[in-house]
């Protein structure tokens, strides 16, 4: 597991928030707390399209929902918490497991990155959902590997614990 604080937080809230960096991802949690709560379950409401067998995935992208996030906390205090609960793109996913030859035993796994706001800082932490339980841990150095890679390529500063 990676675990690192961000070292910019005014400008990585700001790719988080109004920028592109992550609106491919997938959310399956958000929450933050501002004069009020607001808590997201990404989970994608099939039978609220006109052709919910048209819709092939799981959990809504990040992009279709921050503006919701951004209209929270936009003002001159900070919010009391943000947590918000990421999965990568299938397509990132499948080639991770492809790469470390985990295509076959551990297709349907799940590569997380949990964003963790609050007044002590701002905290990014990997995560890997088995499809069965397993003591290898490749899967997960590789998905660290990625995520630090992605991290840099894209300018944010981690500092490691």
């Amino acid at each position: 597991m990676f675990s690192g604080t961000i070292e910019d937080l005014k400008s990585f809230m700001s790719g988080l928030l109004r920028g592109e960096v992550f609106d491919a991802w997938e959310v399956t949690e958000a929450k933050v707390e501002t004069f009020f709560e607001l808590s997201v379950n990404g989970r994608m409401k099939k039978d609220f399209f006109d052709e919910p067998d048209s819709v092939k995935r799981e959990f809504a992208k990040w992009g279709e929902i921050k503006e919701i996030f951004f209209q929270a906390v936009k003002g001159k205090r900070l919010p009391g918490m943000l947590r918000i609960v990421l999965a990568a793109e299938k397509e990132w996913t499948d080639r991770i497991l492809r790469e470390c030859g985990k295509a076959q035993e551990e297709a349907g796994a799940v590569l997380y990155l949990n964003i963790r706001y609050s007044a002590n800082g701002c905290q990014v932490i990997s995560g890997v959902s088995h499809v069965e339980f397993t003591l290898d841990k490749s899967l997960e150095y590789a998905w660290d590997t990625e995520l630090q890679k992605f991290l840099k390529e894209n300018k944010i500063a981690v500092s490691t614990h």
